[in-house]
């Protein structure tokens, strides 16, 4: 490890699980569920499904077990140590309903549910059934230990179909995403949708969620067409959106400043992972279309991706269908039916552990280098790089000017208009001449008070010639009372 398993020659990989054994299962398209080791690196048996997988879990607890939900609503239950396997129909009433997403909850009670149309079983706050309901985009809970009826279902807020989604640490919150851009979070212990529905926001973009995925208990994320990534910092009573493009209302305007995370074409981002420390708590999985390799970025707090990969590996030969990612790996699942296991942690690397793989490849494609500079100039149009370069040059009508003021001194490009005017106002002090009325009022415009802080240097002077001035007049005149008595005493002794 890090290598390449080999699952099947015609078939891609659509999902990944792993347990805590360093055990895997995957989802191919041909209907097969192969078993395989990541350490040995071989495939240690296959199951056969009837229909295809919507989603597909380890437990947490039982590290031995797996649940895989078809897109008829039909749960399948597998224990890797023998051939054994068993199947319940989640609800017998929505029997060829097709299912989208699943997610499967930590604490290993409840799985979620999100498909296109739910018919029957809708249940209310007091648990009663009310039958002969259709509904479209609904989320349907369901307990694992008696899985043939919903404990309840959410079928009022996601207007779009529902492509995401996961549950959080504590077993309790799931977060969405669906076609419309639209990511929401909601409380499953809680029947009625309305109290359930915890916070919602859409992209801008209006581009639907590929991911929402998990980092630790507090940051969650959304991927906007494996194009801009939204991160959330998720506590109790509060939001914060980190970085990302999303609105608050379905139709209002923008209520955070555009992400500088973007993946533009032929660039793809499948997902975010684990960074490094606090000050790099994110790593992108991304690459480029047609290209082989996949290269592992670090974004920092606000968003900004390093100029240059953490590391690249060569990966897979088609498209990147699916990834997930544990303490120590990370996995992908692509095209050409191969998982790609790397090594996740970065502590690792720093060490100079072999087993974390090449840090560079000798062919990168240009997008993958310098490309942090480039998404934020280029992609999300930064404003600051826009004022900077209105502010580069100074109008000459703007500035005042004297014979020696434009011989000495030239232009310069602040940051900003307050330092524009400190540093006018101490470079142009001692060289411009006395104030006029007019110029003083248009200081503030013109970018610099020269001529009011000379006045004040004037005035200074002048009050210091005055005060030297009276100081030699008062000593001429004591000299003078000195005097006196002398000549007094000459005209006594002529006198005599």
């Amino acid at each position: 490890m890090p290598g390449k398993i080999d699952l099947s020659p015609n078939a891609s990989v659509r999902m990944i699980s792993v347990n805590t054994d360093n055990v895997a299962c995957a989802y191919l398209a041909n209907l097969y569920i192969p078993i395989f080791s990541l350490e040995k690196e071989k495939v240690l048996r296959r199951y056969e499904v009837p229909n295809q997988i919507s989603g597909i879990h380890f437990a947490h607890g039982k590290k031995n077990v797996i649940y895989a939900v078809d897109d008829s609503f039909g749960l399948h239950v597998f224990d890797i140590r023998s051939e054994s396997k068993k199947k319940f129909r989640l609800n017998p009433e929505c029997e060829n309903h097709n299912v989208i997403a699943t997610a499967f909850s930590y604490n290993d009670q409840t799985i979620a549910v999100s498909s296109s149309t739910f018919a029957g079983g809708i249940s209310d706050v007091r648990g009663s059934r009310r039958r002969q309901e259709n509904h479209e985009n609904v989320i349907s809970l369901y307990d694992v230990r008696y899985p043939t009826n919903p404990i309840t279902t959410y079928y009022k807020r996601h207007k779009s179909s529902i492509t995401t989604m996961e549950f959080y640490q504590n077993g309790n919150v799931l977060i969405t995403g669906d076609s419309s851009g639209a990511i929401k979070s909601f409380d499953c212990q809680l029947r009625d949708e309305d109290n359930a529905c915890r916070w919602e926001r859409w992209t801008t973009k209006k581009a639907g969620i590929s991911k929402v995925g998990i980092i630790n208990k507090r940051i969650v994320y959304g991927m906007s067409g494996r194009e801009e990534a939204t991160v959330f910092y998720d506590s109790k009573g509060s939001l914060e959106v980190l970085y990302g493009s999303v609105s608050k209302t379905e139709n209002s305007g923008e209520d955070s400043k555009h992400s500088n995370a973007l993946f533009k074409k032929p660039e793809w981002c499948i997902g975010l992972i684990k960074g490094v420390n606090d000050d790099i708590p994110l790593v992108a999985v991304h690459g480029v279309e047609k290209e082989t390799l996949i290269s592992l970025t670090a974004i920092n707090q606000e968003g900004h991706r390093q100029a240059t990969p953490l590391l690249s590996y060569d990966g897979h030969s088609g498209d990147v269908k699916c990834m997930t990612a544990t303490s120590e790996f990370l996995l992908t699942g692509g095209d050409d039916g191969k998982v790609v296991v790397q090594i996740a942690n970065f502590k690792i690397r720093n060490s100079r552990n072999p087993k974390f793989g090449p840090d560079s490849l000798p062919n990168h494609h240009s997008l993958t280098l310098n490309r942090g500079k480039l998404a934020e100039i280029e992609d999300s149009g930064n404003p600051e790089d826009v004022v900077k370069d209105s502010e580069d040059v100074i109008p000459d009508s703007e500035a005042p000017r004297t014979p020696e003021s434009s011989k000495k001194s030239a232009p310069e490009s602040p940051k900003t208009e307050k330092s524009k005017i400190e540093k006018s106002e101490d470079s142009t002090s001692s060289e411009s001449p006395n104030p006029e009325k007019s110029k003083i009022e248009n200081s503030e415009d013109s970018t610099t008070s020269s001529e009011s802080v000379n006045s004040v240097e004037t005035t200074s002077e002048l009050s210091k010639t005055d005060s030297s001035k009276k100081r030699k007049d008062e000593r001429e005149g004591d000299a003078e009372t000195e005097e006196e008595p002398v000549e007094s005493k000459k005209a006594k002794i002529e006198e005599n």
